[in-house]
């Protein structure tokens, strides 16, 4: 065979190949569920602790069983709905309501508190480990999506 037929089948052998793996990325991208706006899966996982050995709501009254949960987390945020919730520091003695909002990798939170409170920070959020890392100036801080 003359090189221009042996070009030609080498070229249409890669073609084909090309056409395989870019209708099995087709396929795939098709059968994957959507994905959940960062909005939508904080609602739907609802309470949110912050995390953290130092975080622990400190009672003498109440007593926990070392083995099953080391602490009763000092913080909690509840998304009850899209762009409201409310928010406790203290195993409900008191729950305050907030309304938020997502926009260009901001959550801002204005909490109805003993004063109105506005505060804005930069999130990251694994929807897979349910983590959500919320970050101000050089602070951190890291809630999980509650089991319950």
């Amino acid at each position: 065979m003359d090189k221009k037929k042996i070009f030609s089948f080498v070229v249409l052998g890669i073609g084909i190949i090309m056409l395989g793996i870019g209708a099995a990325f087709l396929i795939v991208k098709l059968t994957q569920e959507p994905a959940t706006p960062d909005a939508e899966y904080l609602v739907s996982r609802r309470v949110w602790t912050l995390e953290g050995e130092d975080k622990c709501f400190k009672d003498e009254t109440i007593t926990i069983d070392d083995m099953t949960r080391p602490c009763i987390p000092s913080v909690v945020w509840e998304f009850t709905g899209l762009g409201e919730g409310t928010l406790t520091t203290n195993n409900h003695i008191n729950d305050y309501s907030f309304k938020w909002a997502l926009q260009d990798g901001k959550l801002s939170i204005q909490t109805d508190w003993l004063y109105e409170l506005n505060n804005t920070y930069d999130y990251e959020l694994d929807q897979e480990s349910g983590v959500l890392i919320l970050t101000d100036g050089d602070q951190n801080y890291e809630f999980l999506a509650s089991e319950d």
